[in-house]
């Protein structure tokens, strides 16, 4: 049984995939005081929702939710994660984890301070975007799908989840730089911006009209990223995607350093920029040879065929916690 809360790219890539969820509850927005009381308010639905329900398992994304109804009902929690760096979520959820989930690049010391030992992290060999890498279908995507000129470069730059608990602090001009950058030294390419919510979405149209083309829509990012020259990501999930796609990438989260960023420059496939002038030195570099593409992508698809399902891996503890519970 799957649940989630809505939230405008959940509903939209759920139908999409054709994904059975029950939607209880809501996103709290920006706001900490919203972020409070839709989270108290789905933690009651989803009480009622399973109460009866006599589960043995719950397992999460580090839902704060899902970890307080299990703990209340005496359910075994299982989290998945894979940002340490996401300091409020995982205090609400790791120490009323019985088992937490990671990629095997992130250290246990990453964890140590969320009342959690060594022996109850199970790490798995591999990043999260191998689940649906893996699982992709090889079709022909044209650049005209998504509205796109095939005679120009194409740059997509992903907007940074404002309403993070974890960027609330962070400059808020950050992404109006980069565009402006981008606007100003790369006049003969697309420019394709993907947002995350409407009300950033609408905020960029007014501010640029024409210079750039907005997905209005949610859409499939392996189909995007395909039709894409250069990608500048300013998460982590979309960036850690695109690079092991083999597209030159470059990482301009504005939180503190991840290990999945870590990892990838440290294998060749990710470029980092601290500001929006950097962004544009390394663009330059990126986009004038072909053979670089040709490079990262042979690269990166020998790194992820070496990496293991964590969705076989995780259903495979699950089962194996289950048998020894019997």
């Amino acid at each position: 049984m799957c649940t989630s809360r809505q939230y405008r790219e959940v509903d939209s890539l759920s139908a999409m995939k054709n994904a059975k969820l029950e939607f209880i509850g809501r996103h709290g927005g920006s706001s900490i005081d919203e972020k409070l009381k839709a989270s108290c308010e789905r933690t009651v639905r989803l009480a009622d929702f399973v109460s009866n329900l006599k589960l043995d398992y719950a397992l999460s994304f580090s839902s704060p939710e899902c970890a307080r109804v299990a703990f209340g009902l005496g359910v075994k929690h299982m989290c998945v994660n894979d940002s340490p760096h996401s300091d409020k979520v995982n205090r609400l959820t790791i120490p009323l984890s019985e088992i937490l989930f990671t990629p095997w690049i992130i250290p246990f010391s990453a964890w140590r301070n969320y009342g959690i030992i060594n022996s109850r992290i199970i790490r798995y060999k591999a990043l999260d975007p191998a689940v649906w890498i893996k699982r992709r279908h090889a079709k022909k995507i044209k650049k005209q799908e998504f509205g796109l000129n095939p005679k120009k470069q194409t740059i997509t730059l992903r907007l940074e989840e404002s309403k993070a608990s974890y960027l609330l602090s962070h400059d808020k001009s950050y992404s109006s730089q980069i565009i402006d950058s981008l606007i100003l030294n790369f006049g003969d390419c697309e420019i394709f911006i993907l947002g995350r919510y409407e009300d950033q979405i609408e905020m960029i149209k007014r501010a640029y009209g024409a210079k750039v083309k907005v997905a209005d829509d949610v859409l499939n990012g392996l189909d995007l990223l395909s039709v894409t020259d250069l990608f500048i990501g300013m998460g982590g999930t979309m960036t850690c995607e695109s690079a092991l796609l083999g597209i030159p990438t470059i990482a301009a989260f504005q939180g503190p350093d991840l290990y999945t960023e870590k990892y990838l420059i440290n294998k060749g496939l990710l470029f980092k920029a601290r500001n929006a002038e950097q962004i544009v030195k390394l663009a330059r570099e990126l986009m004038v040879d072909n053979e670089i593409k040709k490079c990262l992508g042979a690269k990166a698809e020998k790194i992820v065929s070496e990496m293991e399902d964590p969705v076989k891996f995780i259903a495979d503890n699950l089962e194996e916690n289950a048998s020894k519970a019997l």
